[in-house]
């Protein structure tokens, strides 16, 4: 009855253990999806006419994570951040989207906001060399969300987005007086995958996420299995 009553524990102990081996790679992809915006209710952008900076609304309303996003009035002035490439071209770089996200390195820009830096996708062909701040003034309506991550269909896609991301629907926004552009200010170039792009590969530069509490009590209970597994092998050897 002894030697049965061991081997029982022995075989649950090594359930434990293998059950907590298994957990740390589901914890790190689970870690790795973004959370869908916190809002009440999906995207009501209206596809606003204009010729300055004209855009199409569902596109806009696909960048959101899970559609989701919400109209805000802002109640004081704001300063917020663009990321772009070439500051030579100031026209094409004063755009509706907005982030309030401070970043240093590029990689991180890329992968937060989910940009596209490679052909053959030339719309999402932003390197995000350099910030700029943006002043908003009180009373600007803005829409508001987490970028989402890239679309599946772009070639090559990784970015997971996740960033906060503010998007601007009004007639026009290059010359709004409740909108000032300042000027750009380089920030710090990944070059850990340096590639012909000139730029560090974001795809191959995620983070390991921090295990989850399920993970760490799976750690837990697997390690005092192996502990008391240990036991068991001991006293069945010098006992």
């Amino acid at each position: 009855m002894k030697n049965c009553d061991t081997y029982r524990w022995r075989t649950a102990l090594q359930a434990l253990a293998i059950l907590a081996v298994l957990a740390i790679p589901f914890s790190a992809q689970a870690g790795s999806i973004p959370l869908s915006a916190s809002t009440s209710g999906t995207c009501n952008i209206p596809q606003t006419i204009t010729t300055d900076k004209p855009f199409d609304a569902a596109t806009v309303i696909d960048s959101f994570a899970g559609y989701q996003c919400t109209l805000e009035t802002l109640a004081q002035n704001i300063i917020f951040y663009r990321y772009y490439s070439f500051p030579a071209a100031p026209e094409i770089n004063k755009n509706r989207y907005l982030t309030t996200n401070f970043f240093e390195l590029n990689s991180d820009v890329i992968i937060g906001l989910a940009l596209y830096p490679f052909p053959p996708n030339p719309q999402f062909q932003n390197f995000a060399y350099y910030r700029e701040q943006v002043s908003v003034l009180a009373g600007t309506d803005l829409y508001v969300g987490l970028a989402g991550p890239q679309p599946s269909t772009d070639i090559g896609s990784c970015y997971a987005g996740g960033a906060t991301q503010y998007f601007f629907a009004g007639a026009n926004v290059s010359n709004n007086p409740s909108i000032a552009f300042s000027g750009a200010l380089p920030i710090t170039k990944d070059t850990r995958y340096p590639n012909a792009y000139g730029v560090g590969d974001p795809c191959n530069v995620y983070k390991v996420p921090e295990p989850d509490t399920l993970t760490l009590i799976l750690l837990g209970i697997g390690n005092i299995g192996l502990l008391k597994l240990v036991g068991v092998r001991r006293r069945q050897t010098y006992g």
